[in-house]
């Protein structure tokens, strides 16, 4: 798809001004758009359980399901509220996962509950009592199972995306990201970039923006961000 399109597409649902960022040595740095620009289009399906056979992931009415033919082999538990769900490699072991927005009821950390002075994080989730949480699924030991589930952010996620911006075959997370009880139609405050540890995700790059919409596309080997203000 080239960037005409892209363009159309998103000024269908918006009229704000569109830029494109790309990443130059961990910093996020705004680009000019080229004449041509093919937008990346997340995958729907991968094999992983290396079978042979590939697994579906979708998403329905905020359940998420990973499938093989018409056999379900996981879906998301009843209390959880799947806002996005995409196939990506976010924790770089080589395996694909499921990468999951999930909101669901707040629970504080176990340490929390004799803390003198409270819980760290008691006040990340909404006016209902829910956080956000980004959760990748897998298959590990025979089973599809929870491979890294983040504790609930301190501001939640509106969108995020699994992008290959330096063009070496592995992904950051980038998140556009609000504020616990912003109205669903608020446009998101930040953008932030996230690289994997080893044990979790550390913010490498953030933009202090108002930003509405967030796609990826190819470009001489790598992606870049699309995004609307």
């Amino acid at each position: 798809m080239f960037l005409l399109l892209a363009i159309a597409a998103l000024g269908l649902v918006s009229p704000a001004q569109i830029q494109t960022w790309q990443l130059d040595e961990l910093t996020l740095k705004r680009s000019r758009i080229p004449s041509v620009l093919h937008l990346v289009t997340a995958e729907s399906s991968a094999d992983f359980d290396d079978d042979g056979t590939p697994e579906t992931l979708t998403l329905t009415a905020n359940r998420a399901l990973i499938h093989t033919k018409s056999e379900t082999r996981w879906q998301s538990p009843e209390g959880w509220q799947v806002v996005q769900a995409q196939i990506a490699d976010l924790n770089r072991d080589g395996h694909p996962e499921a990468a999951l927005l999930v909101w669901r009821p707040f629970n504080p950390w176990p340490v929390d509950t004799w803390l003198p002075n409270g819980g760290r994080i008691n006040n990340f989730h909404d006016s209902k009592g829910r956080s956000c949480h980004i959760i990748l699924i897998g298959w590990k030991q025979d089973a599809f199972r929870e491979i890294w589930a983040g504790s609930a952010m301190a501001d939640p996620v509106n969108r995020f995306a699994a992008a290959d911006l330096i063009g070496n075959g592995q992904q950051h997370l980038v998140t556009l990201e609000g504020k616990y009880d912003d109205a669903p139609s608020a446009p998101a405050r930040r953008l932030k970039l996230w690289e994997w540890n080893g044990f979790g995700f550390t913010v490498v790059n953030e933009l202090e923006d108002s930003f509405s919409l967030m796609s990826t596309a190819q470009i001489d080997g790598r992606q870049v961000l699309i995004l609307t203000h």
